[in-house]
């Protein structure tokens, strides 16, 4: 047998379900921190020497009891779900088409290719990199440009310089 425990509405959080035992056990572990609290905040006075009655041997036996009961349903259940997972078929998504593979290792570096015939040939004699784009300078100073004013669009290297910007602007 299952309890709802309750969860918090503010933080958003979904409620989650304990069972029948460790519910008891919680709420009995708050009141006797509810309990502890209101002893402290007593400072002594009044203060009574109460202690927690020890649960007799029939008694513990009878909480065994009702403890293996539901770790046998809960056994049961778990059981259930297992076999109705093993009779799900898992299918794995076949690839198709052709494929790179790489193996990159401490000691090496290698491409293999499903299908050769269908790699272009690269050619690579007289192949150059592009150029880097221009510098930008700065539209006040002249000096290489770090920053972009969004307004104006234009270029400035200073605080200065995008002052003056702005006040042309």
């Amino acid at each position: 047998q299952r309890g709802s425990g309750r969860g918090s509405e503010s933080s958003g959080r979904p409620e989650r379900s304990f069972r029948s035992t460790t519910q008891l056990r919680s709420e009995a572990s708050k009141t006797a921190a509810i309990d502890a609290a209101q002893r402290r905040n007593e400072g002594g006075k009044g203060r009574r020497q109460e202690e927690e009655r020890r649960l007799t041997q029939a008694e513990l036996l009878e909480e065994a009891k009702v403890t293996a009961v539901d770790n046998e349903k809960d056994l049961q259940r778990l059981v259930r779900i297992e076999e109705d997972m093993k009779k799900v078929v898992w299918r794995k998504r076949e690839l198709t088409g052709p494929r790179i593979v790489v193996v990159s290792r401490k000691d090496h570096f290698s491409i293999s290719f499903s299908d050769p015939a269908s790699v272009p040939a690269l050619n690579w004699e007289g192949a150059s990199a592009q150029p880097p784009p221009p510098k930008q300078v700065c539209a006040i100073t002249g000096k290489p440009a770090k920053y972009l004013d969004p307004k104006t669009g234009q270029y400035y290297a200073t605080l200065e310089a995008f002052k003056k910007l702005r006040a042309n602007a």
